[in-house]
């Protein structure tokens, strides 16, 4: 039994099984966002210090992903305009259509990498996908490592397996684009930003200026609230523990 002045602790086993809930709950929670806000901060970073770095010319083993993203690099290679790949509900400027991922074979190599050489309209007719020209021959061309656009949930398979291309996926897998194709593939994309265009439209500002959903600072913030909702139970637990002594017990929580 603890006692302070007319004030003694008198056990409650409701109040304790709420205490021993919330507290490791609010830490764990609270952890959560400290993490996630180190990770988006990690994010920034390496975003401002990419984007500002020297242009490079894409190698076949520049396969670390972390060294590579939103830097600006010139491909040396073909494109392989028989394996492309159409990215599903993309609108530009308010009209439906794709986005044409294809293949590109990097020069003295047999490792390729996905470019997203712009955006083409549906069409009237889904049934019906649009014509995908591009360069027949050896092509130089610059662009911006990317990750693959992201998407909410993957709900099964992001498209048709099989031999039929082009495929139409609702989310860029690598990894099954790599099975389906039989290609080696770099574990990102790269947004062309100049050469003939083909028909095809690029406006990547949205994506080169995006940044994390949810800022560091927000998930500081988050964390604070979690932090400071496990003070609150604490000082609840320890008020609503102590009574004065001689006072009846209460049939507690």
């Amino acid at each position: 039994m603890i006692q302070i002045g007319k004030y003694e602790f008198r056990h409650k086993w409701g109040l304790t099984v709420i205490l021993l809930i919330l507290l490791p709950l609010g830490l764990f929670l609270g952890n959560w966002q400290m993490d996630r806000a180190e990770q988006k901060q990690a994010e920034i970073d390496l975003r401002k210090a990419n984007t500002a770095s020297t242009p490079v010319v894409l190698r076949s083993g520049d396969s670390d992903k972390a060294s590579m993203l939103y830097r600006w690099v010139t491909l040396h290679g073909a494109f392989d305009l028989e394996h492309q790949v159409l990215l599903d509900n993309q609108k530009h400027n308010g009209t439906p259509g794709y986005h044409v991922f294809t293949p590109a074979r990097i020069e003295g190599s047999d490792t390729y990498v996905m470019v997203n050489r712009g955006w083409v309209r549906q069409g009237d007719d889904r049934r019906i996908l649009p014509a995908l020209p591009g360069p027949a021959a050896r092509v130089s061309i610059q662009g911006r490592v990317e990750n693959v656009p992201s998407v909410g949930i993957k709900v099964g398979e992001p498209g048709e397996s099989g031999r039929l291309w082009p495929k139409r996926v609702i989310y860029l897998d690598l990894p099954w684009l790599a099975e389906e194709s039989g290609y080696n593939l770099l574990p990102y994309v790269v947004y062309q930003t100049d050469g003939q265009d083909f028909g095809l439209s690029r406006d990547w500002r949205s994506v080169f200026q995006a940044g994390p959903r949810m800022t560091p600072q927000k998930h500081r913030g988050y964390a604070i609230q979690w932090y400071s909702l496990v003070v609150l139970v604490l000082v609840m637990y320890i008020i609503l523990s102590f009574r004065k002594t001689g006072s009846s017990s209460g049939s507690g929580v």
